[in-house]
C-alpha cells in the first residue's frame, strides 16, 4: 500500500470541496452487516451508535435490532479510527455505505487509516470496497478489490 500513498493521492482523492467522501460494498445481506458489527466489536477503534442522535450506552451486537430500531428511529454508527471519523447511516441492508469529512485527512497517516480500514473490511467480507466523492458511486476514486488489492483510480 506505501507505494499508493503520495501527495498527489492525498490532493485527488482527499481534497476539501465542502462535500464528504463515501465508502461502499454493495451487494451485502445483514450476515454481512453482522460481520462488519462482530469485527468493530473486536476492535481497537472507538465505536458509538446514536439513536435519533443521542448516544446509546447499550451494547449493541445484533444488526437484525438496528435494522428495527431504524424502521422508527434515525440510526448512526461512528467509528474513530485515529482521529478520522468513519459514519455509517444503516440506510438499505443491501448495501454498506459509509461517509467521512477529507478535512480530517491531514497527511499520509490518515489517509493510511482510512485504507487499512477498507483493505480490513475488505478481507472480513470477501467483497470489492469503493472510495468516491460523495453520492457519485459510479465513479470511484479508490478501489479495494475482494483480494485486498487496492487501486487508486485517480
Amino acid at each position: 500500500m506505501e507505494k499508493h500513498l503520495t501527495n498527489e493521492v492525498l490532493d485527488k482523492v482527499f481534497f476539501v470541496d465542502g462535500s464528504l467522501r463515501d465508502i461502499y460494498v454493495l451487494d451485502v445481506n445483514l450476515d454481512d452487516w453482522q460481520k462488519l458489527i462482530d469485527w468493530l466489536c473486536l476492535s481497537d477503534w472507538g465505536i458509538e451508535f446514536y439513536i435519533d442522535g443521542q448516544k446509546n450506552t447499550n451494547k449493541i451486537t445484533n444488526v437484525s435490532k438496528l435494522f428495527e430500531e431504524k424502521k422508527d428511529k434515525s440510526v448512526l454508527l461512528s467509528i474513530d479510527i485515529k482521529g478520522v471519523l468513519i459514519n455509517c447511516h444503516f440506510f438499505v441492508e443491501g448495501e454498506l455505505e459509509f461517509d467521512l469529512n477529507p478535512k480530517e485527512i491531514k497527511g499520509l497517516n490518515e489517509a493510511r487509516s482510512v485504507f487499512e480500514f477498507m483493505s480490513k473490511l475488505s478481507n472480513i467480507l470477501g467483497k470489492e470496497i469503493i472510495l468516491t466523492e460523495e453520492d457519485i458511486l459510479e465513479n470511484p476514486l479508490v478501489t479495494v478489490k475482494s483480494d485486498g488489492t487496492l487501486l487508486i483510480d485517480i
